[in-house]
């Protein structure tokens, strides 16, 4: 499927109709040259596709009717991959959302370290939601990450097997998991965990790796990975 995708909080069932209102809408009615009786897809962020046909469009009200000609549900990922991340400065959160998403994040915990020069605001996670939303539409990606509360390291409960973003930790490919076990990828904030951080997560069972000899900024720490995860590298 290489058309547009566009997001639906809720899909009715085949042979229902849908009613968009908003960005979407606008979207659909003004910035493309739609006509009744086209085709468009729909998602949930939760697995389901849906084709659809466009029985109206109205560009002043900013709302478009479609009927539900198809369901589709895929799979829950394979592989559940948890950042918990140090926040980068400015828009270099939305370039580490938007990637990440894309490279299959399935869960997001900012975490607020000894070292943290900046935290999580009162619209964070709605601009967050906005960019992973985006990052769906682009990959083609049918589940949205979870965008949990922003925490200390001590407050976070990973799961599977947990990689410590590292300057001296082991080679990546020595410690990753099969395709199935979950992962959580932990990126510090950019003068690193203090020692005692990484004291209390290695006690935990978690493992530092090496990211290479480059000193990465956070962001491009979390990318890379995260790609690396995905690819079994």
């Amino acid at each position: 499927m290489n058309e547009p995708l566009f997001f639906a909080a809720a899909l009715p069932a085949v042979g229902e109709t849908i009613v968009l209102t908003g960005e979407e809408a606008q979207h659909i009615a003004g910035a493309r040259r739609v006509r009744s009786g086209d085709t468009l897809w729909l998602f949930d962020g939760y697995g389901t596709l849906a084709r659809t046909a466009l029985l109206s469009a109205d560009k002043r009200a900013r709302s478009v009717e479609l009927r539900i000609e198809e369901l589709r549900t895929e799979p829950t990922p394979t592989r559940q991959l948890h950042l918990a991340c140090a926040l980068p400065k400015g828009d270099r959160q939305s370039v580490l959302l938007d990637i990440a998403t894309q490279l299959g994040m399935t869960d997001f915990t900012p975490l607020r370290c000894e070292r943290s020069v900046v935290t999580a605001g009162e619209h964070s996670a709605e601009r967050w939601g906005r960019v992973c939303l985006g990052a769906c539409k682009q990959s083609r990606r049918l589940f949205l990450p979870r965008l949990h509360s922003e925490v200390a390291p001590q407050g976070l409960n990973p799961r599977g097997t947990v990689l410590l973003a590292h300057p001296d930790g082991a080679p990546l490919r020595s410690v990753l998991p099969d395709s199935v076990t979950p992962v959580t990828a932990l990126i510090g904030p950019e003068g690193g965990f203090t020692e005692r951080e990484l004291l209390a997560f290695e006690a935990a069972g978690t493992r530092r790796v090496s990211l290479g000899p480059a000193i990465l900024r956070i962001e491009a720490a979390a990318v890379a990975l995260l790609a690396a995860v995905q690819l079994g590298r």
